[in-house]
């Protein structure tokens, strides 16, 4: 019986040892954040000549320069994905750095940020029921106009409504979405992000361009729309499926866009998702109608992002530029 207890002892010591041994590894992995892992990839799959360290704030973030293989430069293009978004996924814009370069563009792909939306992001249905949703979002707001109330600002909320305007109509999952405080500290990084891209990239002469997806390309918007000191560096936008993950805040991109300052290049495409394409149809149209001096929408055909779709798309921002006269 001795020998019994001292064994299952001794099995018991090792099996805490062992967890004792292996806990730290995976809090290290669970508190690493998705910029620090993307950083990290990109240290261990790259040279260290392949990419340039630049300080944001107190962290030291890699990012991807390609040079102009033009004699004259034409600009830099900046180009940011979505939030937590690698690099090397299939509907990556950073994947059309390589093809600027060869008509007089130095490109910049920076890593996306990490945002914490959970496992699945409740995205909405497109229905009937939805398009009648914001029918009815629209008549709200009209009358509240005719009787002189005004729309709440980004960043506040009604304590009564909250829970019901954050939840996306006819969502997909049960997953809640991401919180307004969330996005505020978010557009917080992009902004620092690219202030600091921008103070790195100086002595490169031109246009600056930033072509942005998502969540990025929303937040970006809403910068520009507010006359950013750091936006107020940039020249035109091209952006692709803008969202935010929180339907009353969806309905404001459209006008976002429209209240923008410079050139938008608005990039629409058969994989953008539902919130999207909730307003794809109305951002055209608010441009339009607000009298925007230069704003075109263009499709990106197919149903995947293959090197046909890279290199149309490249050409779309080629020929855009040509238009500005750059």
């Amino acid at each position: 019986m001795p020998k019994i207890i001292i064994n299952v002892i001794a099995l018991t010591l090792s099996v805490i040892l062992s967890l004792s041994i292996g806990l730290p590894f995976q809090l290290m992995a669970q508190s690493a954040s998705f910029s620090e892992m993307t950083s990290m990839d990109m240290r261990s799959q790259l040279h260290a000549d392949e990419f340039t360290l630049i300080d944001v704030g107190n962290n030291r973030v890699p990012i991807l320069i390609s040079p102009s293989e033009q004699a004259i430069t034409k600009g830099i293009v900046l180009i940011i994905g979505d939030a937590d978004m690698p690099l090397g996924r299939q509907d990556s814009l950073s994947q059309i750095a390589k093809s600027l370069p060869a008509v007089g563009w130095t490109t910049v792909v920076m890593p996306s940020l990490g945002l914490s939306l959970g496992p699945n992001i409740a995205f909405p249905i497109e229905s009937d029921d939805a398009q009648e949703s914001a029918e009815t979002d629209d008549s709200i707001q009209q009358e509240n106009a005719l009787a002189g109330k005004t729309d709440t600002p980004l960043n506040e909320t009604s304590d009564d409504n909250q829970a019901i305007a954050d939840e996306p109509a006819n969502s997909l999952s049960v997953t809640p979405p991401i919180s307004e405080a969330e996005l505020v500290v978010y557009a917080l990084e992009i902004e620092a992000f690219i202030g600091a891209t921008l103070n790195h990239m100086q002595t490169t002469m031109g246009h600056r361009i930033i072509v942005s997806q998502g969540m990025t390309a929303a937040t970006i918007a809403k910068l520009a729309a507010d006359e950013n000191a750091t936006m107020q560096q940039i020249d035109a936008l091209v952006i692709n499926n803008p969202y935010w993950p929180i339907r009353k805040l969806n309905n404001k991109i459209p006008m976002v866009v429209a209240q923008t300052p410079i050139p938008v290049l608005d990039l629409i495409s058969y994989w953008d998702n539902s919130w999207s394409k909730q307003t794809e149809h109305s951002r055209k149209i608010k441009a339009r109608t607000e009298l925007k001096e230069i704003y075109r929408q263009a499709d990106i055909v197919g149903q995947s992002f293959d090197q046909v779709q890279k290199e149309y798309i490249a050409r779309q921002i080629q020929g855009w530029t040509t238009y500005l006269g750059w």
